[in-house]
């Protein structure tokens, strides 16, 4: 039976290949190829593992290693040793890999990236306030940056994906139509450029989009910034602030994540955005 091998494969392959997390593109087909992958490698350990061992072949193995050579005892010892080395490693990579996302996530949301701050920017008559939306990166500089200027709306959440942020935009672009939008983009897994396409799509009315690019210590970082850069000069109203080119050879800006940003790092981080907020 090949259940026992679904059981077992589709954590691990589910674990480490997430949609628009570690891979990119169309959902439907990456969840299609997972479950190809698991059943594929279900079949593999049915035939090569599990019926061997059923039927015996693995123990009549090992007894006869003791009618070997010894080079033959030693060539077999080796293998053995590799194989568990090799399963063991698999399996301690994943439990890290989920260890350090989980622990990951937990440290984004205690990190402190602003100090104290003193009253929000006061609003302006007839001058809507800023829309400002993204992930915990942009959630960590808008109380500061709300000393300048005022903020109409903030909807930002730590871990956010492009796909959750099209969601959002899209239920809240009715409540700010005639606001400056303020967005981070890139950070948290990979991006296509349909998908930043649809967001800046459903943001094509408002009067300026200031979006910030990705400076992650991430794999995915400079793929991103590439997608965003050729895919805005299709959109007028959006301004680039390369935030990877601005920080770059300041680490003093982030935290030890290298991700959120301690108060240097927000000061310039907002002041990059007051500079493209007073731009006539």
């Amino acid at each position: 039976m090949r259940s026992y091998g679904f059981y077992l494969w589709h954590w691990v392959i589910f674990l480490v290949t997430r949609p628009s997390v570690d891979l990119a593109g169309a959902i439907w087909a990456i969840n299609a190829a997972r479950i190809l992958i698991v059943l594929a490698l279900a079949d593999i350990s049915l035939r090569w593992v599990e019926i061997p061992i059923r039927r015996g072949k693995l123990g009549n193995w090992l007894r006869g290693l003791k009618y070997r050579t010894p080079r033959v005892r030693r060539r077999a010892k080796a293998t053995i040793a590799a194989s568990v080395l090799l399963v063991l490693f698999a399996t301690s990579g994943a439990s890290w890999a989920a260890y350090y996302r989980l622990h990951e996530g937990v440290n984004a949301q205690a990190t402190k990236v602003t100090t104290s701050l003193s009253q929000p920017a006061p609003s302006i008559p007839g001058v809507p306030g800023l829309w400002v939306t993204g992930d915990s990166v942009i959630l960590g500089i808008h109380e500061k940056l709300a000393t300048h200027f005022p903020i109409s709306l903030i909807n930002a959440r730590v871990g956010r994906q492009i796909d959750e942020l099209i969601s959002v935009v899209k239920e809240d672009r009715s409540q700010v139509p005639h606001s400056i939008t303020i967005l981070d983009l890139g950070n948290n897994n990979h991006l296509t450029e349909e998908s930043v396409r649809t967001l800046l799509d459903l943001l094509k009315n408002q009067p300026k989009v200031i979006l910030v690019n990705t400076a992650v210590p991430r794999p995915w970082a400079p793929d991103n910034n590439a997608i965003i850069s050729r895919v805005i000069t299709d959109y007028p109203n959006v301004e680039l602030i390369a935030w990877d080119e601005i920080s770059q050879g300041h680490p003093e800006f982030f935290a030890p994540d290298g991700v959120h940003l301690i108060d240097a790092g927000s000061s310039v981080y907002v002041a990059a955005i007051l500079e493209h907020l007073q731009k006539k």
